[in-house]
């Protein structure tokens, strides 16, 4: 029996031996283990921290959509109660006003709220070629012309006296542009450009500025489309922002 453990003995190497009577903490499988507990506690507590980061995160995000919620509610119900007569009142003019009304300049608009509508006493009357208003004085002139404007297309020339009888320097283009327009076939002619002897006057027109109570020797050019129709210049009412009853015929031909 002796002999046999002997002869076990002397065919394992001093290496072999060594390792088989190491303690269990030096040995593979326990190294092997104990990275394998690590790793599992590892990756626990860091799926549990990311877990509590998004409960956390909920209540948060949560709370912001009941706030914009109360917010909408809270404007909704204080808005009316926060618009005055006089606020209600300007915002029944703004939702009349037309597109041509909103053409014109800023000067235009201080002459409406320095002179209310209820003191205007000529609010426009058209009668022997003056067209006249509290705010300006058109004294259309019989020299009516058909020209070449600056593209060598057929223009309908109109010259003009104007009279500013406002407070404010006014563009006497602009004036005109706004209270007067012509329509051929019962379409609206457009403005165009000059050109000759013609153009120096519609740059004046159109840029110079009349001072309060002056008068001005202007014209204005429409394109037309057709050399044998006639053209109709309509009047505005400054109180209605309408146009008048009377109305001026022009002949081409």
């Amino acid at each position: 029996m002796n002999g046999h453990n002997n002869n076990s003995r002397s065919n394992m190497t001093r290496e072999s031996f060594r390792r088989k009577h190491l303690p269990f903490y030096k040995r593979k499988p326990f190294y092997i283990t104990i990275i394998l507990i690590i790793v599992v506690i590892i990756g626990i507590v860091t799926f549990w921290k990311i877990n509590s980061k998004q409960e956390a995160s909920k209540p948060t995000s949560e709370t912001h959509k009941i706030e914009k919620v109360e917010t909408k509610k809270k404007t909704k119900k204080v808005s009316p109660k926060k618009v005055t007569p006089k606020k209600a009142k300007e915002q029944k003019v703004e939702k009349e006003t037309t597109p041509k009304e909103q053409e014109s300049d800023n000067q235009q608009t201080e002459k409406t709220e320095k002179k209310p509508q209820n003191q205007i006493k000529n609010a426009g009357t058209y009668n022997d070629l003056t067209y006249d208003t509290d705010w300006y004085t058109f004294k259309i002139s019989n020299e009516v012309k058909l020209v070449k404007d600056a593209n060598g297309d057929a223009a309908l020339l109109v010259k003009y006296n104007y009279t500013n009888k406002t407070s404010n320097s006014e563009i006497p283009q602009r004036v005109q542009n706004n209270a007067i327009i012509l329509k051929q076939d019962g379409e609206t002619l457009s403005p165009t450009g000059a050109k000759g002897d013609y153009a120096a006057l519609i740059n004046a027109s159109n840029g110079g500025l009349v001072l309060p109570g002056k008068s001005f020797d202007g014209a204005l050019i429409v394109k037309v489309k057709n050399t044998d129709s006639d053209v109709t210049m309509y009047f505005k009412n400054i109180q209605t922002n309408g146009f008048l009853d009377m109305t001026q015929p022009l002949k081409l031909k």
